[in-house]
């Protein structure tokens, strides 16, 4: 007998095997689709070979056909067993006793029949299924004395005739065919009919199976619970490939990779025992994948809430001013510095109501600070002829930037917001503008629309190389300013900025046009447009001050600050700081401030209220806010003249960006010197006259040191003094020679005291008469007897 590994069959026979009870039509259908997989690979051992050496007539009598040995890896191991049963002669089993229906329980689908659920219906997919249907009922409803054999042969010939076009119609959707053919022919309606009393007559089993053996279904839940960077251990269902994890932890990361890099690093890190995918694989599955799964991990934070659903919140039901949002912005366009003159972004801050959608106050500061804030708090709460609108609000909602987090606005105690009866209601969490949608979004419908009416506008939609060509205007421009030392000197450095009080008109217009242009979340009403007062009523969206007339209209009256009483307002709106008193006076921005009345409250805290534009006057409270005095600028140390917020902070922010310009200084000149070190040679050589002349130098240098110092006046010997003394070299003498010129400053009729009285430490340190300048000669500068 010969072995398993010499059975070849033919095509026919495969056909017999793998579908039995089919008619020969079919048999022709599946011959046909072997004899396709045969061209493709799918059988590896398929052979072609004469007719005459398959069915034992000589050679010549036919040609040749296709035989498969039965051990083919594609051949199950069920039909090689069926196989060798025929050939060995086994006897089927004995059939079971035949059970009546009505004993029976309700058919239901078989489990070898699965019906597509609706939710996974392509919109062909649902037409298809519907023709279908429409045909099972013309069978189901056809006369009491056809059978259903003979009926479907007479449909079968009225779809070949083409008599009744409705019916051509219907087939020519339900065969879902490619091609020019039409019509549906008699066995696949029999298998319709099979099918669909087989699956309970349910709509969706007559729906085409297109082979997807993912369904999206399957995917979403396993990627709900799919926890990252688990790959290894991670459960997959049937039909999720094992390289799946892997990719989608190397694809869902930060800095976005893309599909074909994160392939090839799949494929050199996966394990060997993993089949690896090849990029169609990789973009027909990821079709499947939504993009909220699809780009969790390559966005995070805000970035990724923009493509999750959000939750529209509807203020209409409260009064105007109960809710408002304050945000800055920085604008984007260049404008002229109001000191330098220069070309800077400014930051300007704005406050909406959410019931009514009015801007009903903003702010521009040089960058973003508590004083930009509470300018613009300040300016909703006003009321007055030209601003009608406005009020005290009930609930603030700021974000968690510097300015709104500044203790001179938010503290619990003297924070500007608790003292104005605000209610400030801070994120839970940073990073989500989301949670602030109307003051976000209306950056872009007030600030970006108006910053784009201008020649420096700097946007990322603007043209890059108009930008650079604006950009390189105003480098250029400014360059002749600081060559021709006027910088500081003009109000601007370039013809394409606004002048900073322009700016703020122009601001001020920006606002107003918002107010008055009709907003989408606001009721809509018959009216012409703004723009076109004169033309027809047309239905659109009432404006925000259309809105807010409207509530005031119905009896809403706004929490007014008394605009008559300027002074309490004026303290109303100063920042406040707790200060500890020493000696009748305490320091606010290095500034000294003095007053008899605060005698009695000697090494106890006070509340300062300051106004930011003027430094010669303050107002203390008692921590009762019960009124004490008004504090005057009495001495400072470091400047002579009295110093305002404003200068403090201008003062502070240069220091600072000389201390950040100096340090890249510092790192460029480390980097050459790291360059020159790399080039030098280990020893060099000096001449002779070279180092006769260093020492020369070095002794003179000496020389010079040990010469007392001659100074113009005794205010360039204190100078001096407190220079020595950061450095460590200034004596117990002369420290209290300092000390005692400070108490003379301070006292009322400027005498002299201790030390400084007699003056001694001056002898012999000035200037001889004939070596001072006649300009300060003149001036007084003059004195040459130590006072």
């Amino acid at each position: 007998m010969k072995s398993a590994e010499e059975h070849y069959i033919n095509i026919k026979t495969l056909v017999d095997l793998l579908f039995p009870e089919i008619d020969e039509v079919e048999t022709k259908k599946k011959e046909n689709s072997i004899l396709v997989a045969i061209r493709r690979g799918q059988y590896s051992t398929a052979r072609q070979v004469e007719s005459g050496q398959a069915n034992g007539k000589s050679k010549g009598h036919g040609g040749k056909i296709w035989q498969i040995n039965i051990c083919d890896p594609a051949i199950s191991e069920k039909i090689r067993i069926k196989y060798f049963d025929r050939l060995l002669g086994c006897a089927d089993q004995p059939a079971l006793p035949a059970v009546t229906t009505s004993k029976l329980p309700t058919v239901t689908t078989p489990k070898q029949l699965t019906v597509t659920d609706s939710t996974e219906l392509t919109g062909k997919q649902d037409r298809i299924a519907t023709a279908r249907n429409a045909f099972m009922k013309i069978i189901e409803n056809r006369p009491k004395n056809k059978k259903v054999t003979p009926f479907i042969r007479e449909l079968e010939e009225k779809l070949k005739n083409g008599t009744d076009e409705k019916l051509t119609a219907l087939a020519n959707i339900a065969n879902d065919r490619k091609g020019d053919r039409e019509g549906v022919s008699y066995p696949t309606l029999m298998r319709w009919w099979t099918k669909h009393l087989a699956c309970g007559k349910q709509a969706n089993a007559m729906a085409p199976v297109k082979g997807d053996h993912l369904p999206r279904t399957t995917i979403i839940d396993w990627l709900e619970n799919y926890q990252p960077r688990t790959a290894a251990v991670a459960i997959l269902p049937m039909g999720i490939p094992a390289w799946l994890p892997y990719f989608l932890d190397e694809y869902r990361r930060p800095q976005k990779p893309s599909r074909n890099n994160s392939l090839k690093k799949i494929c050199r890190n996966m394990p060997a025992e993993i089949e690896r995918p090849s990029y169609d694989q990789i973009r027909g599955i990821m079709k499947k994948i939504p993009d909220i799964y699809a780009e969790k991990g390559r966005m995070t934070g805000a970035e990724y809430n923009s493509i999750l659903g959000y939750v529209d919140r509807d203020a209409s039901g409260f009064a105007p001013m109960s809710i408002c949002q304050i945000d800055g912005h920085s604008f984007k366009a260049y404008v002229a510095h109001p000191a330098t003159g220069a070309h800077f972004h400014p930051e300007v801050c704005a406050v909406i109501c959410l019931t009514t959608k009015v801007l009903v106050g903003w702010n521009a500061g040089l960058a973003e600070s508590h004083m930009t804030v509470a300018g613009a708090v300040k300016h909703a709460c006003l009321i007055s002829a030209k601003k009608p609108y406005g009020g005290i609000m009930s609930i603030l909602e700021p974000d968690l930037g510097s300015g709104n987090l500044a203790k001179l606005n938010s503290d619990d105690f003297t924070g500007l917001f608790i003292r104005m009866g605000i209610t400030v209601k801070f994120p839970e969490r940073a990073g989500n503008p989301q949670g602030h949608g109307v003051i976000e979004r209306s950056n872009q419908s007030i600030w970006i629309t108006a910053a784009k009416n201008l020649p420096t506008y700097t946007g990322k939609d603007m043209d890059r190389g108009a930008r650079r060509m604006v950009y390189d205007r105003l480098e250029r421009d400014l360059k002749k300013i600081e060559n021709e030392g006027k910088l500081g000197m003009v109000a601007k450095t370039s013809e394409l900025l606004m002048y900073w009080i322009e700016f703020l008109e122009f601001l001020d217009q920006a606002a107003a046009d918002y107010n008055n242009s009709p907003h989408k979340s606001l009721p809509k009403i018959i009216a012409p447009q703004p723009y076109n007062p004169n033309g027809p009523a047309v239905s659109r969206h009432m404006t925000p001050l259309e809105c807010w007339a409207d509530y005031v209209a119905q009896g809403f009256e706004p929490k007014m600050i008394g605009i008559d009483d300027e002074l309490y307002l004026d303290k109303l709106c100063q920042p406040h700081v707790v200060k500890n008193v020493k000696r009748e006076r305490f320091t606010l921005f290095g500034n000294k401030y003095q007053s008899a009345a605060l005698a009695q409250y000697h090494n106890e805290q006070v509340i300062v209220a300051y106004d930011i534009h003027n430094p010669h006057r303050v107002t203390v409270f008692d921590l009762n806010e019960k009124y004490i005095c008004d504090a005057q600028w009495n001495g400072n140390r470091v400047h002579a003249r009295p110093v305002s917020a404003v200068e403090n902070a201008t003062i502070k922010r240069h220091t600072t960006r000389v201390k950040n310009a100096q340090r890249h200084i510092d790192l460029m000149n480390a980097e050459a010197d790291q360059k020159a070190i790399e080039v030098r040679p280990l020893y060099v050589e000096l001449p002779a006259e070279t180092i006769e002349y260093e020492a020369r130098e070095e002794q003179k240098k000496i020389v010079r040191l040990n010469v007392p110092k001659v100074f113009t006046d005794e205010h360039e010997v204190y100078d001096d003094i407190r220079q020595r003394e950061k450095e460590g070299l200034a004596s117990t003498y002369e420290l209290q020679w300092a000390a005692d010129k400070e108490a003379s400053l301070l006292s009322n009729r400027r005498e002299r005291i201790g030390l400084y009285k007699s003056d001694q430490f001056c002898q012999g340190r000035f200037l001889p008469e004939n070596m001072v300048l006649p300009m300060k000669k003149a001036a007084g500068a003059t004195n040459t007897k130590g006072l």
